[in-house]
């Protein structure tokens, strides 16, 4: 094989196209460009998070101006629960999508199987590298940090005792079902977040079951079946809510009978229908007021849990214990996501937007900015601001300034190695793992 051949063929593989998913019907761009907005504010959270706590959180002293910042901004623009809710139902919003387009046992397996082989090679090399990088570290330069800013709102990561432990934690990641938070592979992680992804896994099983009964009903009838479903979610306060709202949401932009009902808007008269955008604006305002007030008012922040009869009648735990044990569906969350989703589907001008190729590109990295931006703030990062705070005597702004623009670029890079070198891969051995199995 001669020189020019080999470089021929390794530029073919190292092409992002050869890796990429074929063309998909139904497949839209602006639900990647609504991940790269939700990218670009994840990145705000977790330097805010990390480096200026008091414009997060409340629960770490700050001057004045930080948590005015806080009580003007954070609700809207780096609201970690927000974010985690978002990217949630964007999941179940998107996993429905190529079987609702082709009802066929084909497709819904193939979206059932690609998915599980997909996540379990992307999350588990990603918590081995968290974890071996850790474990190259140390820990003790979080605990000095901690101390040295100081912040009260993150945990120092653990470290696996051996490769069997992180083997069962990578490996657990895909099978509890409560105590996210508490999950060891959560702990081994920086900034505790891994345990989205595991929900979010857990969670698209109930898409799996309720997106097979679509297709091979009265389409005229699928709202009031969701919406039961929905109902006793609600009551439960299980994410089934979340689910079914986004399930319910593809099925209107997919389906053609359905799709005109969607685009004519709300039937008030026989001569005046409301255009969706508006009771989606309702929405999204109300929920943002909500999250206003739970800002200003952070005792009351789980007082909407009253609106969940079951945790009243329930046995086996209270509010306070439910709350504390597990992420749970927030009413905020979910006003403002479906009212924003509701806009962007019946706003073309919206969708046009969303669809630009840097928004993109953003958005289908989203999993691999999550993995970057965590190992890169919590270890370059965290390194950086104490080399420049302790060693040199740099001022916490000028630090923190340095930080944040070092390892924006750094993320931006490692999350597109990542990219190239895991993610996509992954998604192509998922595809030819499902076409040897169809042989």
């Amino acid at each position: 094989m001669s020189t020019q051949t080999l470089q021929s063929r390794l530029r073919g593989l190292l092409k992002p196209s050869v890796w990429q998913n074929e063309a998909q019907p139904g497949t839209h761009s602006y639900l990647h460009g609504l991940r790269g907005v939700l990218a670009l504010s994840s990145l705000l959270w977790i330097f805010f998070q990390t480096f200026v706590p008091a414009v997060v959180s409340h629960s770490t002293a700050g001057p004045t101006y930080q948590k005015v910042i806080r009580l003007v901004f954070s609700p809207v623009l780096w609201n970690e629960s927000l974010i985690s809710s978002f990217f949630f139902a964007l999941s179940a919003r998107s996993i429905c999508v190529r079987f609702l387009n082709e009802p066929k046992p084909v497709a819904y397996a193939g979206s059932i199987i690609r998915r599980i082989i997909r996540m379990s090679i992307g999350v588990a090399l990603a918590s081995g590298i968290a974890s071996g990088i850790f474990k190259g570290l140390g820990t003790s330069y979080l605990h000095t940090f901690k101390q040295v800013l100081p912040n009260n709102s993150i945990a120092v990561s653990e470290r696996p005792n051996d490769a069997l432990t992180a083997l069962n934690a990578m490996f657990d990641l895909f099978w509890v079902v409560r105590s996210y938070f508490y999950q060891a592979a959560n702990d081994f992680w920086p900034t505790q977040t891994i345990w989205n992804l595991s929900l979010i896994y857990q969670q698209s099983w109930t898409v799996y079951f309720l997106m097979l009964i679509l297709p091979y009903t009265r389409a005229s009838w699928h709202w009031q079946f969701i919406a039961m479903f929905a109902f006793g979610s609600f009551w439960m306060d299980s994410w089934g809510w979340y689910d079914a709202s986004a399930l319910l949401l593809a099925d209107y932009v997919i389906n053609p009978k359905l799709r005109v009902q969607l685009e004519e808007g709300l039937k008030i008269t026989e001569d005046w229908k409301l255009p969706l955008a508006l009771p989606g604006a309702l929405m999204a305002v109300a929920g943002f007021a909500m999250k206003y007030l739970w800002t200003a008012f952070p005792q009351y922040i789980d007082e909407e849990l009253v609106l969940h009869p079951y945790l009243d009648l329930a046995e086996n735990t209270t509010r306070g214990q439910f709350a504390s044990a597990d992420p749970y569906p927030r009413l905020d969350n979910y006003l403002v996501i479906f009212g924003v989703l509701l806009i962007v589907e019946t706003t073309p001008q919206i969708k046009e937007l969303l669809s630009a190729r840097w928004l993109v590109s953003l958005g289908k990295r989203s999993l691999s900015l999550f993995v970057a931006q965590s190992i890169v703030f919590w270890t370059a990062g965290i390194k950086l601001y104490l080399h420049l705070h302790l060693g040199h005597g740099t001022a916490t702004a000028t630090a923190n300034l340095a930080v944040f623009v070092t390892c924006a670029v750094a993320t931006l890079l490692f999350a597109e190695v990542y990219y190239r070198t895991v993610d996509l891969p992954s998604q192509w051995v998922a595809r030819q793992a499902y076409a040897w199995l169809l042989r």
